[in-house]
């Protein structure tokens, strides 16, 4: 890390009620793995969550996984999680699902199912996540692997399903507008923070980056961070968008350290 970023995370550290942290969960605080029920996040990073969580103004993480499944792998009652990249709120227990999703639950139950018959044999993993489906092709052959995304981008057309593609894996939701850009500016809205980081790997959080960039700009936030985290999968832009890079987990634990001592 820079001594430049060092001091700007410092800065931050010494107001930390200003601040809202926000962040993605896999390959961010916790490594990629070959399934998604593989990943940990470790008690270093537990603990500086925990430790910022009640000194920050909102810590939250946002989640490709189901709201349910991404508090399950943090274990933090602390902080609020946004799942299935926005479609779900999970905070005192209760979880909230987008109202404008619900008509497309069968449509994705349907696209579900298919790929269990058609994608389970092959080796991919499906993860099922209620308003959303996540095929993981990460284990299989590279042949395979386009088969995968080419089931789901065809079968998720024919639906009226919206289709992502990610690092070993191909994603397929509700076509409304809900992603970890709304999730970041419904966080700023109701938090009212003055500064907000957001900390991600791959490419769904690009949509957090660039609305972090328009709450800059339109003047909601006096200061915001992008911290994006680097690896052989992600897209280039996660570098290039960033203000600041870091190499994996250990990166990310620094940042939260320097933040969280304020020194």
């Amino acid at each position: 890390m820079s001594t430049e970023a060092r001091e700007r995370l410092q800065e931050w550290g010494r107001t930390p009620g200003a601040v809202a942290l926000l962040t993605d969960i896999d390959g961010t605080l916790a490594p990629i793995v070959p399934t998604p029920d593989a990943a940990e996040v470790s008690g270093e990073l537990r603990g500086l969550l925990r430790r910022l969580s009640g000194s920050c103004r909102v810590v939250a993480g946002i989640s490709g996984r189901a709201a349910v499944d991404a508090f399950r792998l943090v274990g933090l009652e602390e902080i609020v999680y946004y799942g299935n990249h926005g479609f779900e709120i999970l905070r005192g227990g209760e979880v909230e699902v987008v109202p404008e999703a619900a008509p497309y639950e069968e449509k994705v139950e349907e696209l579900q199912r298919r790929a269990r018959e058609e994608l389970g044999p092959l080796g991919a993993f499906i993860e099922e996540k209620g308003i959303t489906v996540s095929v993981h092709y990460r284990n299989v052959p590279p042949e395979v692997g386009e088969r995968c995304k080419e089931f789901v981008e065809h079968e998720g057309e024919r639906l009226g399903l919206r289709i992502t593609v990610g690092r070993g894996v191909v994603e397929a939701r509700p076509p409304i507008r809900a992603d970890k850009g709304t999730a970041v500016r419904k966080i700023v809205k109701e938090y009212k923070p003055e500064k907000a980081l957001f900390i991600g790997d791959d490419t769904t959080d690009l949509d957090a980056f660039r609305e972090l960039e328009k709450l800059r700009e339109e003047g909601t936030l006096k200061e915001t961070l992008r911290v994006g985290v680097k690896s052989d999968e992600g897209p280039p832009e996660i570098v290039s968008e960033a203000d600041l890079v870091v190499n994996g987990v250990e990166g990310v634990e620094e940042v939260l350290r320097v933040l969280a001592d304020g020194s």
